[in-house]
C-alpha cells in the first residue's frame, strides 16, 4: 500500500458493492474494526481485509436526545457484535422501545445523511444498523 492511499478505502469501496468489511490479523487470527493499519491485539502489520456478514446481535444501546448540530435528534445508537466477533458502533434505524439486548442486527450501507462536511468521502456510503 501507498502512502498516499488511505487504508479504509477498501471498507469504503466494499460498502458500495453493498459490502461490509472488517480486518483480521494474519498472525493472532484476531478479527477486528474499526479498519487499521496494525492489529489492535498484537500490534502485527500483516492485517487482512475479510467479508462479514454485516449480521450480528445488538450489544448495547442507547437514546442520544440531543445530537452534534447537522444530524437529526433523536437518535437510537447501538453496539453490535458481528457474527465474525467484532463490535460497531452503530446508528440503529428503529424505535428505541422496538430493541432489546440480543435483537438480531443486519449492518447495511445507507446514503450519509448529515451535513457534516466528509472531504473526500463525501459521495460515499455509510452504514445503518437494521432489525433483521
Amino acid at each position: 500500500m501507498t502512502a498516499d492511499v488511505p487504508y479504509t478505502d477498501p471498507f469504503w469501496e466494499a460498502l458500495e458493492d453493498d459490502r461490509f468489511l472488517i480486518q483480521a490479523c494474519e498472525d493472532c487470527g484476531q478479527a477486528y474494526f474499526p479498519p487499521a493499519p496494525v492489529c489492535p491485539e498484537c500490534h502485527a502489520d500483516s492485517v487482512e481485509w475479510v467479508e462479514s456478514s454485516a449480521e450480528g446481535e445488538l450489544y448495547a444501546f442507547t437514546k442520544q436526545h440531543q445530537t452534534a448540530a447537522g444530524f437529526d435528534s433523536p437518535i437510537v445508537l447501538g453496539t453490535v457484535e458481528l457474527a465474525e466477533g467484532p463490535r460497531v458502533l452503530v446508528r440503529i434505524d428503529a424505535d428505541y422501545d422496538e430493541l432489546s439486548i440480543g435483537a438480531p442486527i443486519e449492518l447495511r450501507p445507507v446514503e450519509y445523511e448529515g451535513s457534516a462536511e466528509r472531504g473526500r468521502l463525501e459521495d460515499r456510503p455509510f452504514f445503518r444498523g437494521f432489525l433483521a
